[in-house]
């Protein structure tokens, strides 16, 4: 691998602005106020709980006192991504370098962040110096978006509350409340959706989302027995697990409706395996399964064809399917490497199957899942960095390779931008002209 080539196409790739297309950033206050607030990013306590197990038992109401018990068991990740995005965090925000993290000098480390992240322009600085132009948020269907910088934030509605929950009480009960009246029958269903969608349209809104959860299968479901199940649930509370899952695929249904009436995409994030491991930190109980298939998709799929699928996944042989759905559907639209999939072992091998086979222009390439605002840049490095890898491996390749067709570093650049810029813009409907 020629590794100036490599260099050269990562500077130039890095220099291109940062649209981050999913992410749990939250907009009245984007970055974090301190160190303990980044430490306290499950990524950081489940891997210092797997460790060293802590019985769960983290203080994530005092950021101070994270950074003191969170910092000693750093040295035991020091070989992980996580801590390289950590250590990019301090070097390129708060000016540390690695070699002051020691268990020592924790309260240093915790002040310094504070002078630097506590101060009112901080995240004005950060943007700038991150080179973010866009962020797309993960919002309910009752968040409040007054005041939303929508020329920065891009409103991101989650489903689940219509889907997956509506057979709790108190679910069913935030949805009447916002709707303004009590849901008792399939017409207050959809009021309450097209309620949510206009309110989220009016905000700029980038897609509707939701987590799917393994063995999720989509199909036609009849009124009659979607009213059955509403009254079910008004009457008896919670349904059984067949009737969740019929419920759950008309409620699916009725949102692919709204998409296509507002012209939204729907972005699918398919299978996770909530609450394997019951001695994990919050946030850090949750697997996947292998078996999971996109062919539970295929009614959804055929059926709204003229609604867009942006889709993530997470197990490896997911994301196979999800290249091959990609290359036959107009409508699935591969989107960034999620979760278990957001480090660089995973990021190559799929951002080489995916340029092997799928349109160009169909490829969403990156997504951050941040929490904090500092998280974007040097989550991006990475995948910038490994599709620089790819794409330089293309170009040596394509100088020697029988049949292959050149490929030049003009044709590696221009998909780069395809991949982090234009394809986004144009699947989610950004105009970054002004």
């Amino acid at each position: 691998m020629n590794l100036t080539l490599v260099q050269e196409l990562y500077e130039i790739i890095d220099s291109f602005p940062i649209v981050d297309v999913h992410t749990h950033v939250r907009w009245k206050k984007g970055a974090a106020s301190n160190i303990g607030e980044i430490l306290s990013y499950h990524y950081y306590t489940e891997l210092a709980n797997s460790a060293e197990f802590q019985e769960g038992k983290f203080p994530f109401d005092d950021p101070r006192e994270l950074t003191r018990v969170i910092l000693p068991k750093l040295q035991l990740i020091s070989n992980t991504v996580q801590y390289d995005w950590l250590m990019t965090i301090s070097r390129e925000y708060l000016g540390l370098d690695a070699s002051e993290w020691y268990p020592e000098n924790w309260e240093f480390i915790f002040d310094r962040s504070v002078e630097v992240m506590d101060n009112p322009d901080w995240e004005e600085q950060l943007v700038a110096q991150s080179n973010i132009l866009r962020v797309f948020l993960t919002n309910q269907y009752d968040d409040d978006l007054e005041g939303l910088d929508t020329s920065f934030y891009t409103p991101c509605l989650r489903t689940e509350p219509f889907v997956l929950w509506m057979g709790q009480p108190e679910q069913r009960k935030g949805l009447e409340a916002f709707l303004g009246r009590e849901i008792r029958t399939l017409t207050d269903f959809l009021e309450v959706i097209e309620k949510t969608f206009t309110k989220f349209v009016r905000y700029g809104m980038g897609y509707a989302a939701m987590s799917i959860p393994v063995g999720f299968e989509t199909r036609y479901v009849s009124e009659d027995d979607a009213q059955r199940l509403l009254n079910k649930m008004r009457s008896e509370g919670q349904l059984e697990t067949k009737e969740r899952q019929i419920w759950g695929a008309y409620a699916l249904n009725r949102i692919c409706d709204a998409c296509r009436k507002y012209k939204k995409p729907f972005h699918l994030m398919i299978g996770v395996d909530r609450d394997v491991y019951a001695h994990g930190v919050p946030q850090g109980t949750d697997l996947f399964n292998s078996v999971n298939s996109m062919r539970g998709y295929d009614y959804l799929l055929n059926t709204y064809k003229d609604v867009r699928f942006p889709t993530a996944v997470l197990a490896d042989t997911t994301g196979l399917e999800l290249v091959a759905s990609s290359w036959i559907r107009h409508n699935v639209y591969p989107s960034g490497h999620w979760w278990y999939s957001n480090q660089p072992t995973d990021i190559a091998r799929e951002i080489r199957r995916r340029l092997d086979v799928v349109p160009k222009n169909k490829i969403i390439g990156y997504f951050s899942d941040a929490y904090y605002l500092e998280f974007i840049l040097p989550k991006f490095r990475m995948y910038k960095f490994e599709l620089a890898l790819a794409l330089a491996e293309r170009m040596e390749r394509s100088l020697v390779h029988p049949n292959m067709e050149p490929f030049t570093m003009d044709d590696a650049l221009e998909l780069a931008e395809d991949l982090l810029l234009t394809n986004p813009a144009r699947i989610f409907g950004l105009d970054f002209s002004g």
